[in-house]
């Protein structure tokens, strides 16, 4: 199948490394694939392995580009187009509108935009996800499709002493301490100012704890909460800011335990490294987490702002590095049920309805 992935995306983040793992994955089953990327993106510097062609855009939403994208993926003979960002849906829209090409959309975040409305078909990560467009009617429900995000289990190693000694030691974290933290952008809707309290109550309880996150500081607008916390002599000196980065995933490795507290999450990705690293995830009920996740076997769902709930569990695996372990496998082989062949083989059924949809005649009136 001749597939053309349109990634707006530029930054390293959930969508550009589930849209990589895919395309990948899509040439390892022998597909051909047209990625039409953003300039100086993440994406566009990865190395891929089969007959891919590349074309840089900034996907602009003007007639010009909408034209010479358009025209490139027409040229290039694609069957289906693959959209990722709203900048890529709004392109596909306009390419179903005009000229009736099969459009598959991926829901990677939350957003009430008119393109949902247009694509043949679209993929939800989540139960979650998919409920949010089914409730608000952008989508019908039999063109709503649930399949998780693929992981390659093999693109992510177990975290190691030496792996982790190696990380604090990059970090400047003391290797006697219980390091808890996240990986992603520092923001009201990943919440994390409640690892904050987390870390203050595992501080107040006598453990010598600190907060790792990585990721870009996002959370402008509640910069006085966050002086105020960060403030607290209970947990002064001990939250990390180290910013974004491209080795998140290697400095992972610094943590005892992977926390999330989001709002809101479709996949996510992060949480998938973590586990697939054997580190203890201590989630709120969140996207696809309560799916993949046994409570108390290969990891911790708690509900949203729970962060007694959280930090009493923190305490506990605090003081028991063999139950991290156990559990930490064990996420590990829940991670693994989302290897590529199998997840490939359900998006490559949602293009061929995409394909069948397009080919149908409107209904006579």
């Amino acid at each position: 199948m001749r597939i053309a992935h349109l990634v707006s995306h530029a930054a390293l983040n959930g969508v550009a490394t589930s849209s990589r793992t895919l395309i990948q994955a899509q040439l390892n089953a022998g597909h051909q694939v047209l990625l039409v990327h953003s300039r100086n993106s993440w994406i566009e510097r990865q190395a891929f392995t089969g007959p891919i062609d590349m074309l840089a855009s900034d996907l602009a939403t003007t007639p010009a580009e909408i034209r010479r994208v358009g025209y490139a993926i027409r040229d290039w003979g694609h069957e289906v187009v693959h959209a990722h960002g709203s900048r890529g849906n709004k392109h596909a829209m306009v390419y179903r509108c005009a000229a009736g090409t099969p459009i598959v959309m991926t829901a990677h975040t939350r957003q009430p935009q008119l393109p949902w409305a247009f694509a043949h078909e679209v993929i939800a990560p989540s139960a979650q996800t998919a409920d949010y467009y089914l409730s608000r009617l952008l989508v019908r429900r039999k063109h709503m499709h649930v399949v998780p995000h693929m992981f390659d289990i093999r693109s992510v190693a177990p975290v190691s002493h030496p792996l982790r000694a190696a990380a604090r030691a990059s970090l400047g974290l003391r290797p006697e301490a219980f390091v808890i933290g996240s990986v992603g952008d520092i923001c009201p809707r990943k919440n994390q100012l409640d690892m904050v309290t987390v870390l203050a109550r595992l501080v107040a309880a006598g453990i010598d704890a600190e907060l790792l996150l990585i990721g870009l500081f996002a959370d402008t607008a509640r910069e006085d909460l966050w002086g105020a916390a960060l403030r607290d002599p209970l947990v002064a000196g001990r939250v990390h800011l180290v910013g974004e980065r491209n080795d998140g995933v290697a400095m992972m490795g610094a943590m005892d335990a992977y926390l999330c507290t989001s709002r809101m999450e479709e996949g996510p990705i992060a949480t998938l490294e973590a586990m697939a690293t054997e580190l203890p995830v201590l989630t709120v009920d969140v996207g696809y987490s309560s799916e993949l996740i046994v409570d108390g076997e290969s990891g911790h769902l708690f509900g949203h702002g729970d962060v007694d709930a959280m930090a009493g569990t923190a305490a506990t695996l605090a003081g028991d590095a063999t139950l991290r372990g156990a559990i930490g496998a064990a996420a590990r082989r829940a991670v693994a049920r989302l290897e590529p062949p199998a997840i490939v083989s359900r998006i490559e059924q949602v293009y061929r309805l995409a394909a069948a949809r397009a080919r149908q005649k409107p209904a006579q009136k």
